[in-house]
């Protein structure tokens, strides 16, 4: 999953509301998994190493499309669970402002129409050019910016990239979609953060802000790009304490209850995924 090579992805091109939309999609075969939740009034894409990388590569992509109605889907089969209570994902969807522009009544088109006839999908091949080259370079801005904030510079001075776009970038759940909407230089900035966060070796997880809005010391996020360290582990884990404690593998959202009786059995039932995993075959 480096910057070196292109990515193959599905291109599927539906007439929706006397609209063309290009939906870009993940290929059945590319092993990352995704999930999304709500929490702290923020929305949250989640995802493990290889999603963070991954995704990183598909904002980059997106942002140089030039064809209007392009936009980035990505659902089933690379949705699961929540690690944490293994409650359901929604589809997530990445718009390009500027370029792609859809009303809720298109998404639920668009979401029945992929459902019941999506259509022949076709390979293309998703460039991320200028990439490793941009990675270097904010490295070096990021650097600058240590140097500047040790030196006493005020963070009221320090320029922020995109400032003048921020009220352009939106995440919410709309139609049964997390949506995230951007214009490109937002969809390059936050495609540099999420893709360097891949390299993360924490124990802990770590999380990159999108879609940033207030002023001065009010500053918040409706939502985050969330790397989760055993993101694959995590997610199964949760699986087997959700069926134990509620007995059902899926369903509506926990209530808090719920949550904390089924984080309560989670450890036991990672500790036996652990064991099992560690025997002999």
């Amino acid at each position: 999953m480096t910057t070196a090579t292109a990515l193959k992805v599905h291109l599927r091109v539906l007439e929706i509301h006397r609209t063309t939309l290009r939906v870009v999609m993940l290929r059945p075969q590319t092993p990352a998994r995704f999930s999304t939740n709500h929490f702290h009034d923020t929305w949250h894409i989640l995802a493990g190493s290889d999603g963070a990388a991954l995704f990183g590569r598909l904002l980059w992509g997106l942002a140089f499309q030039r064809h209007p109605g392009t936009l980035l889907l990505i659902g089933d089969p690379h949705l699961v669970p929540t690690p944490f209570e293994a409650d359901p994902p929604d589809p997530i969807l990445v718009i390009p402002d500027g370029l792609t522009s859809v009303d809720d009544d298109a998404l639920r088109a668009l979401k029945l129409r992929l459902r019941r006839a999506p259509g022949a999908p076709k390979t293309i091949r998703w460039h991320t050019f200028n990439m490793p080259a941009a990675l270097e370079r904010e490295g070096e801005r990021r650097e600058w910016l240590r140097r500047g904030l040790r030196a006493g510079l005020p963070r009221d001075r320090v320029p922020r990239v995109g400032i003048a776009q921020r009220s352009r970038e939106r995440m919410a759940r709309r139609a049964g979609f997390v949506c995230f909407t951007a214009p490109p230089a937002i969809l390059r900035e936050h495609a540099l953060g999420i893709y360097e966060m891949h390299t993360w070796q924490g124990r802990w997880g770590m999380y990159h802000p999108i879609a940033e809005h207030g002023a001065h010391q009010t500053w918040g996020f409706d939502g985050e790009f969330q790397l989760i360290p055993g993101f694959a582990d995590g997610v199964s884990a949760a699986r087997v304490a959700r069926r134990e404690v509620l007995d059902r593998d899926s369903g509506p959202l926990a209530t808090h209850d719920e949550r904390e009786a089924i984080y309560r059995h989670q450890d036991h039932a990672a500790i036996r995924l652990g064991e099992a995993r560690r025997k002999p075959r």
